[in-house]
C-alpha cells in the first residue's frame, strides 16, 4: 500500500506559490465546510497535508483561542514560512505545532486522538484513499469529527471556450490517469467513507467557483510548471507542444470576457459517536 509519501509535488518556490494561490481559491469552500460542522469549541485540531498552513490559520479564526492546532505534512517549510509571515500580526505561533512525517508513520502522532481531523486536497493523490480515511478515523477521538475536502474536476471548463485552459486540463487528466491520481474523487467520498468502515457521512457540502481567466493568469503557468517534466516523461506532450501552450497561457490577462468554472470542491464529514 502506498502512503502519503506519494504526495511528492515539486518542492520549488514556484510550486509553493501555486499552492498558496490554490489555497486562496479554496478559501470559500474550506470556510463553508468548517462552518457547517457542529464541533462547538474543539480543544485539539489536526490538519493532514497542511501545506501552506492556511487551513490551520482559518481554524484559529473560526474556533477561537481554545484549540491546539497540529499540522501534518511531509514538508512543513511552506507552513513555517506562512506562520513567520503572520507572527505578531494575526497569530500567536505558539498555538500551532507542525509535524513533518507520514500519515502512516509507525510512531504515535503527538496529541492524538483529536476533536477535529481535517484534510484538504490530499486524498486524491493516494492509491488507497480508503486506507488513509481509516487511519484518519483512528486519529479522531470519540465524539470528535472527521472532515474531508477534495476535488471533482469532471465539469471544469471555460466559457467562451478558451483553448489553452481546455488543453492544460486535458493534459492534467491524462497525466493523472497514467499516474493513478484521481481528480474525480470528490463525488466518491461518501462511498469511500463506507469502504473505510466510517459509515455514511453526516453531511456533504459542494462549492463551485467561477473566475475570469485574468484572475488565473498567475496560477495557470505555475500549474504547467508543476507537470511539464511528467508530461514528457509519460509521452503525453512534446516539448514544442508545451512551449506552444506556455505561449497561449501568457495571453490570459487579455481574456477579460472569458470565465472559468473551476473544479468543484466536495466536503464530507462524520462525527465519531461515543460507544
Amino acid at each position: 500500500m502506498r502512503s502519503t509519501s506519494e504526495y511528492l509535488l515539486p518542492r520549488t518556490t514556484g510550486e509553493a506559490r501555486r499552492l498558496q494561490i490554490q489555497s486562496e481559491l479554496l478559501h470559500e469552500a474550506t470556510e463553508s465546510l468548517l462552518g457547517a460542522l457542529d464541533v462547538g469549541a474543539p480543544q485539539t485540531c489536526l490538519d493532514i497535508g497542511c501545506g501552506t498552513g492556511d487551513v490551520m490559520l482559518l481554524m484559529a479564526q473560526l474556533f477561537g483561542d481554545a484549540p491546539r492546532i497540529v499540522g501534518l505534512d511531509l514538508d512543513t517549510r511552506p507552513a513555517r514560512a506562512r506562520f513567520t509571515e503572520a507572527a505578531g500580526a494575526t497569530i500567536d505561533p505558539a498555538r500551532f505545532e507542525l509535524v513533518e512525517r507520514d500519515l502512516f508513520g509507525p510512531t504515535p502522532l503527538p496529541g492524538a486522538p483529536f476533536d477535529l481531523v481535517f484534510s484538504r486536497y490530499m486524498l486524491h493523490h493516494l492509491s488507497d484513499p480508503a486506507a488513509a480515511l481509516a487511519r484518519m478515523w483512528e486519529l479522531t477521538r470519540e465524539g470528535g469529527t472527521l472532515a474531508i475536502l477534495d476535488l471533482d474536476s469532471r465539469a471544469t471548463t471555460t466559457y467562451p471556450v478558451w483553448e489553452p485552459y481546455e488543453q492544460i486540463e486535458r493534459w492534467v487528466r491524462d497525466l493523472y490517469r497514467k499516474t493513478g491520481i484521481d481528480n474525480h474523487i470528490g463525488h466518491k467520498l461518501p462511498h469511500l467513507f463506507d469502504r473505510a468502515g466510517i459509515g455514511r457521512p453526516d453531511g456533504t457540502r459542494v462549492v463551485g467557483l467561477v473566475r475570469t481567466i485574468p484572475e488565473l493568469a498567475e496560477f495557470l503557468p505555475l500549474l504547467l510548471d508543476m507537470i511539464r517534466g511528467k508530461l514528457v516523461e509519460h509521452a503525453i506532450a512534446t516539448q514544442p507542444e508545451i512551449d506552444r501552450l506556455e505561449a497561449g497561457l501568457a495571453t490570459a490577462p487579455q481574456m477579460t470576457a472569458t470565465y472559468c468554472y473551476r473544479p468543484a470542491a466536495v466536503g464530507v464529514w462524520k462525527r465519531k459517536v461515543s460507544r
